[in-house]
Formats: structure tokens, C-alpha cells, sequence
């Protein structure tokens, strides 16, 4: 009898591993679909900054009014984080999908509309509409992926997700000025943009079909709930201790001195190094190149030897070195230091990335992880909508160097800032039991603390569920 019920669980548990299709390799298609779900708005994200040049004498817009292109993406962003995970709860996470991916498509169809007609407005609305769609759907990507993969292949997955979305942002660098150097007309590029969101669009679906099959196959009713420890709850905020507060702070300077450097690039190259609009979308590119390639080796390194504070010191360090390079650096014609420079940002991004986003899980308890993300990306957005216009308002009313003198200078002051918090972060984390810097940090909670509740999940890796831009900036 003992036997023959061992029998039958044997065959329920075969029944479910066979029914259970996220079990089989089809899960790396939805994969390939994944990582393809977020690729247009990566690719779209920085196509005012590839083509800088041409869309301000499109609109007729000064530097300041450009740098608006990017803070009105991020201003609905600074909310956004504290209700989408509310929105994905509501609507459950297929349904997300489509509409965030539709409004991301309609966004640059406003904003590629708008320049067409040289309507300063409507392309400000688009990149409104766009910025609406593009944080969410980096959620919900996110959310399918860790739906699909269990957690020793999650953190490959999700560095996947990373790397090809880095990868659409070097895709733009590099195929939006050849299109306009082919065509000599700029609103083709921009409706190339649309385009490929399209295909984006057509992913979601995709994964659609196979996660509703998914669900259906294992009896599983369409699921529209978040964990707890996933909801956002403004009343979380106030436990959150000093650490988590640096880290916030070092996000959003050195995020501004990257992102903002990038979003305005291609103009700089042109104006103070002589660059080509093609040749100066191809140094931009290395930014993000670099980023593909690093950030998923980096997150194993990390996950190895730990030393997570020190990373970012070395991130921080190396953004302000470049910056301060760039200050130092006279105007000159086509001259290659630029290219190492930006070498070596990208490497300064790569590391930052990695590692900055997967501190916070072991700086709060788990049930609060939600919040601490979703307050984490809104100031981060905060930052990123404030400092565009910060960057073209030194550049619209100084001269020194084409404008851009003291706007590097004011880069490097966000880098060095960049620096000193990481520095503070490292004192008071070895104060407190050196947490960042160890291989195994839930080792050392249990140690102090262990408090019954605090559950830190490591394996799984935040950065981009929060985010469109390493983004950002990634972005």
C-alpha cells in the first residue's frame, strides 16, 4: 500500500514537471522575448541625445529646452514607482505588459509626430507619455522573468535583460546617425525608433501567449497579486536607517553625472573635439558597450568576493577622474582622448550598476523591500529630472568653453559627491559589522540581529525592476 502511494506521488510530481512548461527550455524563448520586451524604450530613451544637433534646429530649441526632452520623462517617474507595483497588482502583470508597452510605442510616435511638425509641445508630451510606460514595463519584465526562472538561474536572466537592453542603447548610438548621414532627414530615425518599439510590442505578446498557456496548464487562475515585501508602503519609509539614505544620495549624484553627461554627448563631441555626428554616436556608444559586456560578469564577481562599498569608490572614483580628465582636456580636432574617457566611464557605469542596486536588499527588512525600491528610483528620477535642466541652464548662460566648461565643472562635483557618500557608506558599514562589503551579508544579520521577519534574498537582482535606464542609465 506504503509502495503504491509512493508510486502515485512520484507520478503527480512527474505530472507537474512535465506540465509545468517554465520547467522546459521553452522558458528561454520567453526569455529571448523578455529581454526584447524592454528593448525599445532603451533604444528610444537616448534618441534626442544621438540626434542633439538636428532636433534642436528641428524645434528651434536652446540647450535648456532640450535638457527638457529628458526631465519630462523622468518628472511622472518621481510618483510613478510608488503606485505602478499597485497598477501591476490591479491589472495582473499580462495586462501590464500591453498597456506599458503600448504607451512607450505611442510616446515616440507623439514625439516623432510632434518634431515632423516642429512642435516643441507635442514632442514634450510624447516624452511624457513614454516616460509613463517605460519604468513600469522595466517592472513587469522583471516580474515575468522571476515568474519564469527559478533562483539559481534567475540572476543569469536577469543579467541577460541587462545586456541586451545596454545593447539597444548602443543599436541607437550607432544607427541613428547612419540613417541620418544616409537619408539627411532626421524624422526618419525617429520613426525607425517607433518601429522597433512595435516590434517590442509584438514580444509582449508573445509573452502573453505563453504565460497565459502557463497558467492554464497548471490550473492557475489569472494572478494579479504581489508579494507583501513587494508592495510599496509610504509608512516604511521611516525605518529605513542612515545607509540605505547614502546609497539613495550616491544614486542620484552619480546618476546625474553620468546620464546627464550622456543625454547631452553628441553636441559636446561636436562642438569642443570636432566629432561627426556618426563618429560622436559611435564614442557615446562605448558608454553602454561596455555596460553590455561588464555588468553581468561584474554582479558574479560582486556575488563572489563581496566588497560591495569598495566597488562603488572605485565606480565613483573612476566617473570623477573622467570628468575632471574631460575639464583639463583642451578643445581639439577629432582627437582620440574622448574615446578613453568615455572608456573608462563605461567601465565607472558598469560597476556602479551592478553593485548599487543590490546593496539596498540588505539594508532593509524583506517585507519592506518594495518601498525601499520604489522610493530608491523616485529619487533617483527626482535627480534625473532636475539635473538636465540644471546642465542646459549652465550651459545656456555661460560661454567658456562653447558653454560646457562649467557644466563639466558641475559634473564633477556630482562625481565627487559621488565619492564622498560611498566613502561615508563604507565608514559606518564597517562601524556596523562591514554588511556591504561581505560575501555572505545575511550571515552576518542573523548574527547581530536576527529578527524573525528578515528574510534578504540575495540571489535576486533589483536593479531592473525599477529602472528602464541604467537605466538609466542604465539612464
Amino acid at each position: 500500500m506504503e509502495s503504491s502511494d509512493e508510486n502515485q506521488k512520484l507520478s503527480d510530481l512527474e505530472t507537474k514537471n512535465t506540465t509545468d512548461i517554465s520547467h522546459t527550455r521553452l522558458r528561454y524563448f520567453v526569455l529571448f522575448l523578455a529581454c526584447f520586451l524592454c528593448f525599445g524604450s532603451y533604444f528610444i530613451y537616448d534618441i534626442p541625445s544621438a540626434l542633439q544637433t538636428q532636433i534642436q534646429d528641428e524645434l528651434d530649441i536652446s540647450i535648456f529646452q532640450f535638457s527638457l526632452l529628458y526631465s519630462v520623462y523622468s518628472f511622472p517617474n518621481i510618483i510613478l514607482p510608488f503606485f505602478g507595483g499597485y497598477l501591476i497588482d490591479f491589472l495582473g502583470v499580462r495586462v501590464g505588459i500591453m498597456i506599458f508597452c503600448s504607451l512607450v510605442a505611442i510616446g515616440q510616435a507623439v514625439f516623432a509626430f510632434g518634431v515632423s511638425i516642429k512642435s516643441f509641445p507635442i514632442a514634450l508630451l510624447g516624452r511624457c507619455i513614454f516616460g509613463c510606460g517605460a519604468e513600469s514595463l522595466g517592472v513587469t519584465q522583471s516580474t515575468i522573468v522571476s515568474k519564469w526562472f527559478s533562483e539559481k538561474d534567475l540572476a543569469m536572466a536577469l543579467s541577460m535583460n541587462i545586456s541586451i537592453s545596454r545593447s539597444a542603447s548602443v543599436l541607437n548610438y550607432t544607427l541613428e546617425p547612419y540613417l541620418l548621414s544616409l537619408s539627411g532627414n532626421t524624422i526618419l530615425g525617429l520613426w525607425v525608433g517607433f518601429l522597433i518599439c512595435v516590434g517590442s510590442l509584438f514580444c509582449g505578446l508573445g509573452i502573453l501567449v505563453f504565460d497565459k498557456k502557463r497558467d492554464r496548464m497548471l490550473g492557475i487562475k489569472d494572478r494579479k497579486n504581489i508579494p507583501d515585501d513587494e508592495k510599496i508602503k509610504c509608512s516604511d519609509i521611516k525605518k529605513f536607517g542612515f545607509c540605505y539614505w547614502m546609497i539613495c544620495a550616491n544614486i542620484v549624484f552619480v546618476y546625474i553625472s553620468i546620464v546627464c553627461f550622456n543625454n547631452f554627448a553628441s553636441n559636446y563631441y561636436q562642438v569642443r573635439f570636432d566629432y561627426t555626428t556618426q563618429q560622436a554616436g559611435l564614442v557615446i556608444s562605448i558608454v553602454y558597450a561596455v555596460s553590455a559586456v561588464l555588468c553581468p560578469i561584474m554582479g558574479r564577481i560582486v556575488d563572489k568576493i563581496g566588497k560591495r562599498v569598495i566597488f562603488l569608490i572605485v565606480a565613483a572614483s573612476c566617473v570623477t577622474l573622467v570628468f575632471v580628465l574631460f575639464l583639463l582636456t583642451p578643445d581639439s580636432h577629432k582627437s582620440l582622448h574622448p574615446v578613453f574617457y568615455t572608456l573608462i566611464l563605461g567601465i565607472g557605469d558598469s560597476i556602479n550598476s551592478s553593485v548599487i542596486w543590490a546593496c539596498i536588499p540588505y539594508l532593509v527588512e524583506s517585507r519592506t523591500i518594495g518601498t525601499a525600491f520604489g522610493v530608491s528610483s523616485a529619487v533617483q528620477n527626482l535627480g534625473l529630472s532636475v539635473g538636465p535642466m540644471a546642465v542646459g541652464f549652465i550651459n545656456e548662460y555661460t560661454t567658456k568653453d562653447h558653454g560646457y566648461y562649467w557644466v563639466t565643472f558641475f559634473l564633477v562635483m556630482m562625481a565627487f559627491l559621488g565619492v564622498l557618500t560611498t566613502t561615508t557608506i563604507y565608514i559606518y558599514d564597517m562601524r556596523h559589522g562591514g554588511i556591504l562589503n561581505a560575501v555572505d551579508p545575511q550571515s552576518i544579520i542573523e548574527k547581530k540581529i536576527r529578527p524573525k521577519d528578515i528574510k534578504i534574498r540575495p540571489e535576486i537582482n533589483y536593479s531592473e525592476s525599477l529602472l528602464s535606464k541604467e537605466s538609466v542609465v542604465e539612464k
